[in-house]
């Protein structure tokens, strides 16, 4: 599953935002491989973003949206689009997207307290097509649909995706990932962050679940969950949760993965490293979005058009949000992504000023 392009307004602090996961020109070399949909090698897609920006800018918002837009669709349930309801004005969303095969999907709707219409568009993709020239080619068979989820997820296929962050969802699904797949990466993940938690077994007695041992310590991983997460440190009790996350990357095809900061208790070279090991296991047509504050990321020997960084702005009496890449600014391989960041190129950086007035000695 690959996103194109997503459009938000008035959903979660997003007033007309959009962001375009496509890029213009192929690269003759790149560490992510092949970034364009298996077969159709002009349809270029930005297969790993890592998204950065101060804190409100709404990295988080963003995947909570996503993920009720594509729940919408995989459970057929209208219902869980009101959540991106405010009371305030209308929320509106699109999103461009390609699931299994060669067709371009468009879902857009408009939700207002109990009431939700939406849109549904697709255009095959041919074999010299870009995104843009599919977009153009879309077609509305909305009418077809009967105003239907469940003929709309027919209409869709399976969609496949996976979020991780406690503030999107309360726990990762474990049944559909491999045990021995999640046992390993357990092992590995959890015993680099902590050498004294390296006995890790499956349960016997408890359905998907795991137990950690630590001399007459259990530390039980249910379903996902972590259920005395006391015992452990906060870098630890988070690397369960990406060990997960990491390990459903060998269990899963044509996904959807969006990562969102994961790692603010873990230290920053083994980020580094977790991530490298993410980027090696997507797949073709897979894609990554991955949330961070640590600025060490940037030093990545990845395309310009991976990083992103997103900044809220006082537009008249309102907050607008907004999405900028390092490629629109830096056209040189040679460019430093960190150095332009630090310089505030694209206007990312926090306002510190209010901070000046504790720095006086009479308060």
């Amino acid at each position: 599953m690959i996103v194109m392009s997503i459009k938000l307004n008035h959903i979660y602090g997003f007033d007309d935002f959009q962001i375009d996961f496509t890029y213009p020109r192929k690269l003759s070399v790149s560490l992510l491989g092949e970034e364009a949909l298996a077969g159709r090698e002009r349809f270029r897609y930005k297969k790993v973003v890592i998204l950065m920006g101060s804190n409100a800018t709404g990295k988080t918002s963003l995947g909570r949206a996503l993920l009720k837009i594509f729940s919408s669709i995989k459970e057929a349930n209208e219902a869980i689009l009101r959540e991106l309801y405010s009371g305030d004005q209308p929320a509106r969303f699109q999103v461009d997207f390609v699931n299994e095969g060669y067709t371009l999907h468009r879902f857009c709707g408009i939700v207002e307290g109990e009431d939700i219409t939406f849109r549904y568009f697709s255009a095959e993709i041919g074999e010299m097509d870009s995104y843009e020239m599919t977009a153009d080619k879309l077609t509305d068979h909305t009418d077809e649909l009967k105003g239907s989820f469940k003929e709309l997820k027919k209409a869709v296929g399976s969609l496949e995706y996976r979020f991780a962050y406690p503030e999107i969802e309360s726990s990762l699904r474990v049944s559909d990932v491999k045990k021995t797949a999640l046992l390993k990466t357990l092992r590995a993940v959890i015993g680099t962050l902590d050498p004294t938690l390296t006995d890790i077994s499956i349960a016997r007695d408890l359905k998907d679940s795991f137990v950690i041992r630590r001399r007459n310590d259990e530390i039980i991983i249910q379903e996902g969950k972590l259920l005395n997460r006391e015992m452990l440190s906060s870098g630890t009790a988070e690397g369960i949760d990406v060990a997960v996350f990491l390990a459903s990357m060998l269990s899963e095809r044509n996904c959807f993965y969006y990562c969102d900061e994961h790692f603010s208790y873990i230290q920053s070279d083994i980020e580094k490293r977790i991530f490298g090991l993410m980027v090696e296991r997507l797949g073709r047509n897979e894609q990554l979005i991955f949330t961070t504050h640590n600025t060490d990321m940037l030093n990545l020997n990845l395309p310009k058009h991976t990083f992103a960084f997103m900044k809220k702005e006082i537009d008249g009496n309102e907050y607008r949000v907004s999405v900028t890449f390092a490629s629109e600014f830096l056209k040189r391989n040679t460019d430093s992504v960190k150095c332009a960041m630090e310089n505030d190129v694209f206007g990312s950086l926090p306002d510190d000023s209010l901070l000046d007035d504790l720095e006086v000695t009479d308060i």
